[in-house]
């Protein structure tokens, strides 16, 4: 009898052990999938924000070369001699209006995108050129206006490179190398 309760509790343990395994297995595999597709989809995520900001980013880049397109074409204006008013070169001005509208809704855009500190880079870029251009609106002599361009060129240029430097930071591929074990070392336990 020893024996043959030993042969059926042998037997009762493989197939339970059998039915453990069978059922374990496709539970675990169901897990790993959709750990694997919640993975996949916040990849997605991550890189269509960066592709996003990356558009946002560029835009304030154009917006801005655009701008000083469009000022330093009133600038010359403003320069030469035949110029009598404001108001004969309205398309000057209207062009310069035109750029700062632009560069606004495009650091709006950055803002809308984030993160929050590019925002803020942005308007400052906007707000350095909507300083140079009311250098050429205020009513000063040529060289006190040529001395405040200077300035308020420096300034623009100052803030363009902040938000180059700060987008060029947040649009760095990241090294995941820690993400990744971290993921290896919850995944193994």
């Amino acid at each position: 009898m020893d024996q043959a309760d030993a042969i059926i509790w042998a037997t009762a343990l493989g197939i339970g052990g059998t039915l453990a395994a069978g059922l374990t297995g496709p539970l675990l595999q169901a897990r790993a999938s959709r750990r694997q597709a919640r993975d996949q989809e916040a990849f997605q995520v991550r890189h269509r924000l960066r592709d996003e900001r990356r558009a946002a980013f560029a835009t304030v880049l154009d917006q801005c070369e655009a701008f000083r397109h469009s000022i330093n074409a009133a600038i010359e204006a403003r320069m030469a001699l035949e110029w009598r008013s404001e108001d004969a070169h309205w398309e000057l001005w209207q062009s310069t209006d035109a750029a700062l509208g632009a560069l606004r809704r495009a650091a709006t855009n950055v803002a809308i995108t984030g993160p929050a500190p590019m925002g803020e880079l942005a308007d400052a870029v906007h707000a350095a050129a909507a300083r140079q251009a009311g250098v050429w609106r205020m009513r000063l002599d040529l060289d006190d206006r040529l001395v405040q361009n200077a300035q308020a060129d420096s300034a623009f240029a100052d803030a363009r490179r902040q938000f180059i430097a700060a987008a060029e930071k947040i649009l760095a591929l990241p090294t995941d190398q820690g993400t990744r074990h971290r993921g290896l070392l919850r995944r193994s336990q």
